[in-house]
C-alpha cells in the first residue's frame, strides 16, 4: 500500500516537473541563452549595448527625442531617430518633421563665432563651439603653456592648484611635439587632451573619471621638472621646456593619460565634438573611454543616441550582472531537468521499439 502511494506521489511530482519545464521554456531558454552569451562577452561593448537595447521600451525613444529637442541638441535628436529607425521603432511623423527642421536650423553662425572666441580666450567652453576654440588654442600650445604656467606656478609656490589641469596640460604639451614630428599623425591624441581639459574646466567630467586622471597626473608630474620648465615657458622657450618635462616625468602614468586622450580624440574627429563630450560625461575610468571608443567605431552615427539612452551601461554590466547570472542559473537548472527527462523518454522509446524484436527472438529460440 505504501509502495503504491509512493509511486503515485512520485508520478505526480514527475508530471508537475515536466509541466513546469514545458511552461517555462519560452521564458527561460531565450533569456538564459542571451544572459550566458552576455556574461561570456562581458568585455564586448557592442554585445552589452545590444542586450540593453533589446530590453529598452520603445516609447523611450520618443521621450529621448523630445528631451534632446528641449535641450536644443538637434544632432542628438537626429541620432536617436536614426537608432530608432535601425531597430524598427516607429516614431511619430510630426516629431520626425520637428527633428529635421531643428537640425536644419541648428545654431546661428553668429552664436558659434561668439562661443568660439570665448572658448579660445578663456579655455572654458560653455558650448560645442566654445570647445572648438579651447581645442584650437591647445593645438597651438597656447592653452597648454598658459595652464602649466598658472597651475605649475601655484604648485611650486605651495598654493592651491588643479592637479588634473596641470597633468593634462603637461601630457598635451608632450603630444604637441609628437604631432610636429609625426607630421600630424598624433593630432587625435592632442584633440583628446584638449577636450579632456576643456571638459574638466566646464565640470563636464564624471567625478570618478576626474579622480582617475588626477591620480595619474599626481604620479606623472614632479616638482624638479616643473622648476626647470616653468621659467622656460615664461620666457617663451617651449621646445626646451617640453624636453625638460619629457626627461623628468614618470612616463607610465603619462602614457595612460595620452592613450585615453587618443580614444577621445578619435571619437571627436570621426563622430563630432559632441560625441566626445558625451563619452566624457558617462565614463568612470580611462578603461571606459577605451571601451566607448570601440563602441563608437562599431555603431557609427548611433553612438550619441546609445550614450543618451544607456549611459555608462552601454559598456558595463553594472546592474545587469545579477540578473544575467540569475537567468543563466535558471537555464542551467532547466537544461539539467530537460536532459534527465529527455533521457528517460528516450530509454522508454527504445524499450518500446525493441519489444517486438525481443518477442521474435524468444520465439525463434524456443
Amino acid at each position: 500500500m505504501r509502495l503504491e502511494a509512493w509511486k503515485s506521489v512520485r508520478g505526480l511530482v514527475t508530471a508537475a516537473i515536466i509541466a513546469i519545464l514545458v511552461i517555462t521554456t519560452p521564458f527561460v531558454v531565450p533569456n538564459g541563452i542571451s544572459a550566458a552569451r552576455l556574461i561570456g562577452a562581458y568585455d564586448d561593448p557592442v554585445a552589452i549595448t545590444e542586450y540593453r537595447l533589446d530590453r529598452l521600451p520603445p516609447e523611450q525613444y520618443e521621450v529621448a527625442i523630445l528631451e534632446a529637442l528641449a535641450g536644443e541638441d538637434p544632432d542628438l535628436a537626429a541620432s536617436i531617430l536614426a537608432l530608432a529607425d535601425s531597430r524598427g521603432i516607429r516614431i511619430d511623423g510630426a516629431l520626425r518633421d520637428r527633428t529635421e527642421v531643428a537640425v536644419s536650423n541648428q545654431n546661428s553662425i553668429g552664436n558659434q563665432l561668439s562661443d568660439l572666441f570665448e572658448g579660445a580666450l578663456t579655455g572654458r567652453p560653455d558650448s560645442a563651439a566654445g570647445l572648438v576654440g579651447a581645442i584650437v588654442t591647445d593645438l597651438t600650445t597656447v592653452g597648454d603653456v598658459r595652464d602649466i604656467i598658472i597651475e605649475g606656478g601655484a604648485y611650486l609656490s605651495g598654493e592651491d592648484y588643479d592637479p588634473f589641469i596641470l597633468g593634462i596640460s603637461v601630457a598635451g604639451l608632450g603630444i604637441t611635439g609628437a604631432v610636429i614630428l609625426s607630421a600630424g599623425s598624433a593630432t587625435t591624441a592632442k584633440v583628446g587632451t584638449s577636450a579632456l581639459k576643456a571638459a574638466g574646466k566646464a565640470g563636464a567630467l564624471t567625478a570618478p573619471l576626474r579622480r582617475s586622471f588626477t591620480r595619474l597626473s599626481r604620479q606623472a608630474v614632479n616638482a624638479p621638472a616643473l622648476r626647470t620648465a616653468v621659467p622656460m615657458l615664461k620666457r617663451g622657450n617651449v621646445p626646451a621646456a617640453s624636453r625638460a618635462l619629457s626627461s623628468s616625468l614618470n612616463a607610465k602614468p603619462l602614457m595612460r593619460i595620452q592613450d585615453a586622450a587618443a580614444n577621445v580624440g578619435t571619437v571627436m574627429t570621426k563622430q563630432g565634438l559632441r560625441a566626445g563630450t558625451d563619452m566624457l560625461k558617462v565614463a568612470d575610468t580611462p578603461a571606459d573611454l577605451t571601451r566607448l571608443g570601440k563602441l563608437s567605431a562599431r555603431v557609427g552615427k548611433h553612438f550619441r543616441a546609445i550614450l543618451f539612452l544607456l549611459g555608462s551601461g552601454a559598456v558595463t554590466l553594472t546592474g545587469l550582472f545579477l540578473t544575467a547570472a540569475g537567468w543563466t542559473a535558471s537555464f542551467a537548472v532547466w537544461f539539467a531537468g530537460a536532459a534527465y527527462f529527455g533521457f528517460r523518454l528516450l530509454r522508454l522509446g527504445w524499450r518500446i521499439a525493441l519489444l517486438p524484436l525481443g518477442r521474435l527472438l524468444v520465439r525463434l529460440v524456443a
